[in-house]
């Protein structure tokens, strides 16, 4: 039995909202949203509160997966939860990677970038003119 919660699954899901699963000793996956408290007796049994998902295999997840029994709300609107971490094998995050593209044509490309260190074109006259005043 764990005793003490690993750095990674504290600092990434406690407090922030996502798609986990906590992979329990029976074998079943418990949906949560998020980590929101974690209380520790004087016996040394931890628990966490945590925020439920809904119910069901997540979309994407690997066909290895599939077979697991996904728990979550057990009906809508019931989505706290109280867990004893010595129930807990593993913590999962359940995001689908997607490729970065720009938005449109318009976005800006490479080439249109400001390099670090280079100048702004100078000013012309006539913009030296319309540009505002700073007085100190």
């Amino acid at each position: 039995m764990a005793t003490v919660l690993c750095r990674c699954f504290g600092t990434r899901m406690l407090g922030l909202r996502g798609r986990f699963g906590l992979l329990l000793t029976t074998g079943d996956v418990l949906r949560i949203t998020s980590v929101t408290a974690l209380h520790e007796a004087s016996s040394g049994i931890m628990l966490l509160d945590v925020l439920l998902d809904n119910a069901g295999v997540p979309d994407g997840v690997d066909q290895a997966w599939q077979t697991k029994h996904y728990l979550g709300a057990p009906v809508p609107g019931a989505t706290m939860a109280t867990i004893n971490l010595a129930q807990i094998v593993a913590a999962v995050e359940f995001v689908v990677a997607e490729i970065a593209e720009l938005p449109d044509e318009n976005a800006l490309s490479r080439h249109d970038e400001i390099e670090p260190g280079s100048q702004p074109d100078p000013l012309t006259e006539e913009q030296a003119l319309l540009a505002p005043k700073v007085t100190a």
